[in-house]
């Protein structure tokens, strides 16, 4: 899964760490061994929990066996100073040295540390117990960035075109609303989704550089695209020109609302808030838009705004929209549909409501110190939570109920593709995607952890708010908080949707805490209010 990972100062939980000094966790008791004439033997240092909150650590008493979960012996080391590595040795009460650091040990063999990145990037531990003894080493496979280094471009890749060529989308879906499908664009080469095209869209194309295209939306708006989903036409073509719009209108879709422009597949920005929704459409000027549908309860009419050299059409509502699709006809006509909140019963908020629930990964996913698979542990969430919401009267669609993901592949971008596109086929209110956290390299685990809850579209904002208060109060963990984020189950257009972060797999007592059944159910309690919390807030708002 793409995650962003947010450094969190947590001073009142830094007493397992040194000042000034990578942490490990409490300091190694100074006394000196008791007998004379030998060197000090290294002391067992119980680990103590920075999530104090959190059900108990239980006990184990297996064999001495050290287990390192990260990092992986494939793994590609990370450019960094310090980082963390953690893992099991079977037990408590052992004496742990990595690369000659005590590290503490916890009740049940759990241990995580923070440490100057060895200089020959290999790391070895030795864990004494009872006159036993257990070493291994781990050695990073080859130096790595943290992300796959950018493919130089050749002189033939880069041309700046004496005039800007037509370019046409060929990639991706003819539907924008799954957010996965269709094409994205950045204001810079490596910014963050800001633009989102459907298979027609034509562009005006200035320059080639690497693998994409740098195009102009209008006079005053760039973006870059990669070039592997544009079709560019020969030289002769002309790309959109300003000629006004045409037409433009306001029509009732049963009970949702049609944007209707006749754009010639000119691109477009859709943007949403909590009293509406504006379109943009770029390059081109156009008369009012002529609206067809009456005014109600929730749609109090639209309006037309010439901005610059582009046109915005906005629509003004009692309450946000529950989500849009957008697509262009054969004509280039483009159609945003903008989707009207259900009709929401306050006392009983989750009756009829059909909800997609997603157990994040498999693919990939993170694994805890004593080997809790998070592909589990979200599972063990999400199925209670699909069963409390049946029993509250939703109809809910889970994209796995078992360990199995959707479909069989190895790659994490067809499998999250095939998650989000259900939600859209089932025509879906509302999808959550259930995950506990991981680290970024070089993260100290003792000061970056928390729970968030991720979300990408404002129409889906105050669902991520709900959710993550609900949660937090039941972690009792440092708050990250609901924020925006570029990722795949969060990006579909045509509902609100959040993924939850509760806690963090690495961490020795949240990894426990996520084997207990009973904090468990609790969770799945927490993911409950907060879906019935958003609900019963938009069930105020006029429909």
């Amino acid at each position: 899964m793409d995650r962003i990972y947010a450094p969190l100062a947590l001073a009142a939980l830094l007493a397992a760490c040194t000042p000034g000094a990578p942490a490990t966790g409490p300091s190694p008791d100074p006394r000196p061994d008791p007998t004379p004439g030998r060197p000090a033997a290294p002391r067992a240092l119980e680990y103590q929990p920075i999530s104090p909150a959190l059900p108990p650590i239980p006990e184990a008493n297996g064999a001495l066996n050290i287990r390192v979960i990260h990092p992986t012996p494939t793994q590609g080391r990370p450019r960094v100073d310090s980082t963390f590595i953690y893992g099991s040795v079977g037990r408590g009460g052992v004496a742990l040295l990595i690369n000659g650091t005590p590290v503490p040990v916890a009740r049940n063999g759990a241990f995580i540390g923070y440490l100057p990145m060895p200089s020959d990037g290999v790391w070895r531990l030795r864990a004494m117990a009872d006159g036993q003894e257990d070493t291994e080493q781990v050695a990073y496979a080859q130096p790595s960035g943290g992300g796959s280094p950018a493919t130089p471009a050749t002189p033939s890749q880069n041309a700046v075109f004496s005039r800007a060529r037509l370019g046409t989308v060929t990639g991706g879906a003819d539907t924008l609303a799954t957010g996965s499908d269709a094409i994205y664009a950045r204001p810079t080469p490596t910014g963050s989704y800001r633009w989102f095209f459907p298979r027609g869209a034509r562009l005006s194309v200035l320059e080639r550089r690497g693998s994409q295209y740098r195009v102009q939306l209008d006079g005053a708006t760039e973006a870059w695209v990669d070039a592997e989903n544009i079709g560019l036409a020969d030289t002769t073509a002309t790309p959109p020109d300003a000629t006004p719009i045409q037409a433009a209108r306001v029509i009732r879709s049963g009970q949702n609302l049609d944007v209707r422009v006749a754009a010639r597949g000119r691109p477009f920005l859709v943007e949403t808030s909590e009293t509406g929704a504006t379109i943009t459409v770029y390059g081109a000027t156009s008369a009012q838009a002529r609206s067809e549908a009456p005014a109600d309860a929730w749609y109090r009419g639209a309006t037309t705004t010439a901005a610059g050299a582009s046109t915005q059409y906005a629509l003004q509502l009692a309450s946000a929209p529950w989500g849009y699709k957008a697509w262009y006809e054969g004509d280039g006509t483009l159609v945003v549909r903008v989707r009207r909140p259900p009709a929401i019963d306050p006392a009983n908020p989750l009756r009829g409501r059909r909800i997609v629930i997603d157990p994040g990964h498999p693919p990939a996913g993170a694994t805890g110190p004593t080997g809790l698979y998070e592909g589990d542990a979200n599972l063990a969430i999400a199925l209670p939570l699909a069963e409390k919401l049946r029993a509250a009267g939703a109809e809910v669609i889970m994209t796995r109920t078992n360990r199995e993901g959707m479909v069989s592949s190895t790659q994490s971008g067809p499998e999250l593709r095939a998650r989000v596109a259900l939600a859209v086929q089932r025509d879906a209110e509302m999808l959550i995607s259930v995950h506990n956290n991981a680290f970024g390299e070089g993260a100290n685990p003792f000061r970056a952890h928390g729970t968030s809850v991720y979300y990408f579209h404002p129409f889906s904002a105050a669902l991520a708010r709900a959710l993550d208060r609900e949660i937090v109060a039941v972690t009792r963990i440092p708050d990250i908080g609901a924020r925006s984020s570029n990722l795949a189950l969060a990006r579909p257009t045509w509902m609100p949707t959040a993924l939850t972060e509760s806690l963090f797999m690495p961490i020795p007592e949240q990894e426990a805490a996520l084997r207990n059944p009973e904090f468990v159910e609790r969770l799945a309690d927490a993911h409950l209010r907060g879906i019935e919390a958003f609900l019963r807030e938009r069930a105020g708002g006029a429909r």
